[in-house]
């Protein structure tokens, strides 16, 4: 029942603060390091679709990527936008969230990380010319790559080449919709803002470097950036 009990303790944390570590609650991770406590963590797993990641005394919680009950939903992620927002503007959104972490982790040495913040204007410039490259392919072309990425490619193209780069009284501008994503990222824990400059967290270096850039949904959609497919 002890063990049990550390078990579901464990995971209360891990639901509420999406990590453990060593340093801020030392008696729960020293818990943690007991075999019979994983193996009561296990179940967590199983029943939750999600994973317990323990990297440089940090236990970190993962929601598979077809979790319904701990990963993201779509209704989560749109209620960061505004009220006028369409369903298309969400999933250019997405689009954006992903363009942004194979900015970051692409490098092709030992540490894939590439750079230690991402200007916004330059965010925008590089999302520019890939969506511009996106709108002269055929429609034969552009439906194809979005049945193999599920991604409506087709909406996010127009959606943003239709929007200006920022404006003092529109609020539907690329600076505001890439805020929008850098918020969401900050309550993650994922990332944040330091003067229009996109930094990363240790969270985000740790799961992308150790888990997620192994994950085939990843690499896959990592591939296609690389090749100019998306």
């Amino acid at each position: 029942m002890e063990i049990f009990h550390s078990a579901v303790e464990i995971f209360k944390v891990l639901i509420s603060q999406g990590e453990l570590n060593r340093k801020e609650n030392p008696e729960l991770f020293s818990q943690y390091l007991d075999t019979d406590v994983q193996e009561g963590l296990s179940i967590f797993e199983q029943q939750f679709n999600c994973k317990f990641l323990y990297f440089d005394n940090t236990v970190y919680l993962v929601p598979e990527i077809d979790s319904s009950i701990l990963g993201m939903e779509y209704s989560d992620f749109r209620s960061y936008f505004p009220s006028y927002a369409t369903r298309r503007e969400v999933y250019l959104g997405f689009y954006i969230m992903m363009f942004i972490f194979y900015e970051f982790y692409s490098g092709k040495n030992r540490d894939p990380k590439k750079m230690d913040f991402l200007q916004i204007s330059l965010l925008i410039e590089h999302l520019d010319e890939r969506f511009e490259r996106l709108s002269k392919l055929s429609e034969e072309e552009l439906e194809e790559r979005e049945e193999t990425y599920r991604l409506n490619l087709t909406s996010s193209i127009s959606i943003w080449s239709n929007m200006l780069a920022d404006h003092e009284s529109k609020r539907a501008t690329k600076y505001n919709l890439i805020r929008i994503i850098c918020k969401i990222l900050e309550d993650q824990k994922l990332g944040y803002l330091v003067e229009d400059q996109i930094r990363t967290t240790p969270r985000l270096d740790v799961l992308m470097r150790q888990y997620y850039l192994h994950a085939d949904r990843v690499t896959l959609i990592n591939q296609a950036f690389e090749k100019g497919e998306l």
